[in-house]
């Protein structure tokens, strides 16, 4: 058995815990941004394939208790077998993190660790790398001087899914979007309305969600490229049981914005996932003529908002929104820093901090 951490946004711990036990593998510890578990090497495959909130999966090498001097640090790192994990002629990234910890000088950690990691791949020789060749991220956390000495299995992280054409001037992240899907209570067979779609982000999560399509199922990941310690085939064999859970069935999703761009960019996004033009409904107009048009539902959104309520009439927007959830045949979730919305109809609300690139929100659902 092997030890990984997968980190998470702020808020989509219980999320990702859950995720991971779904696909089988074992918790060890939650903690903010941050689900350690264990499991046999089909994780690496298994869990960047199917994780739908998480960051990044890290491969945890070594993890050491009270590591408070640097002569220490440096022989613990240089002591792991480095020829095992790195190929011949890669690119060696050292990326730290400290928290609460003795040796905490970031770009000091990063030099050591480099400079361990040469010695004991070449000795007192020179490290040869071509950046052309491949790369591997090698990630130190100290955490309260406990060293976790850890390889990004990902690369990216595993929020950009592949099909994402344009982000638009307020990206919502794709795990976020999943999680807004995941917590408006949507019944798949009911009427799903996104009010505001951009680049189509939650429309598409929606779709993908009711069909059990794994979000990683068509992207790269750093394992990929040549890691002689990963089984080869491992990938292949975990995309082929990803294709066998597909749902088939047809939904009811609606999205609309009142930008032409943004809509036909939304399409382009569409069908960069995989799905047909008929599976998910685009339009061109105002939030406020889409809810005379369309039928009883959940509305799902990402409406503007921004440091000033006042911006491209956002605090309107609001307004009307409030007004529109006050409907009985309504229900759902929007996210938004707007912390007076719930005050604006007579609507009550659930609500649950989230950060969305770093913007503290609240997603509000109608109770």
């Amino acid at each position: 058995m092997y030890n990984y951490l997968l980190t998470s946004a702020l808020g989509l711990e219980a999320f990702v815990k859950k995720e991971v036990q779904k696909q089988g593998f074992e918790i060890r510890e939650v903690q903010d941004k941050a689900v350690y578990f264990t499991g046999w090497i089909e994780a690496v495959a298994r869990m960047n394939i199917w994780s739908r909130f998480g960051n990044v999966l890290y491969f945890i090498v070594d993890e050491q208790e009270r590591v408070r001097d640097f002569d220490a640090y440096f022989d613990i790192v240089s002591s792991q077998d480095w020829m095992k994990y790195i190929p011949e002629g890669y690119e060696v990234v050292v990326n730290a993190t400290a928290i609460k910890s003795e040796l905490g000088a970031i770009s000091t950690l990063q030099g050591v660790a480099k400079k361990a990691i040469v010695k004991s791949l070449v000795g007192e020789g020179k490290l040869r790398e071509n950046k052309d060749k491949g790369k591997i991220e090698i990630h130190i956390l100290m955490d309260n001087d406990t060293l976790r000495i850890m390889i990004n299995t990902s690369g990216d992280g595993l929020h950009r899914r592949w099909y994402r054409e344009m982000t638009g001037q307020a990206p919502l992240k794709e795990n976020i979007a999943a999680a807004m899907v995941i917590l408006s209570g949507w019944k798949y067979r009911e009427p799903f309305y996104d009010l505001f779609c951009g680049s189509g982000t939650i429309a598409i999560e929606a779709l993908m969600i009711a069909k059990n399509m794994a979000p990683g199922m068509k992207r790269r990941f750093a394992f990929q490229d040549s890691w002689g310690w990963i089984p080869r085939g491992l990938l292949d064999e975990e995309k082929k049981r990803a294709e066998q859970m597909l749902f088939e069935g047809e939904y009811k999703i609606h999205a609309s914005d009142i930008r032409k761009d943004v809509v036909e960019s939304a399409k382009r996004s569409a069908k960069f996932a995989g799905f047909k033009e008929w599976e998910i409904e685009f339009s061109c107009e105002g939030y406020d003529e889409a809810l005379r048009k369309w039928a009883s539902g959940y509305i799902v959104s990402n409406p503007p908002y921004g440091l000033r309520l006042d911006e491209d009439g956002a605090e309107e927007i609001h307004q009307g929104l409030a007004r529109a959830y006050e409907r009985e045949d309504i229900q759902g979730w929007i996210i938004t820093s707007d912390l007076a919305f719930e005050k604006r109809g007579n609507t009550k609300f659930k609500k649950r901090k989230l950060y969305n690139g770093g913007e503290m929100c609240y997603f509000y659902r109608k109770m």
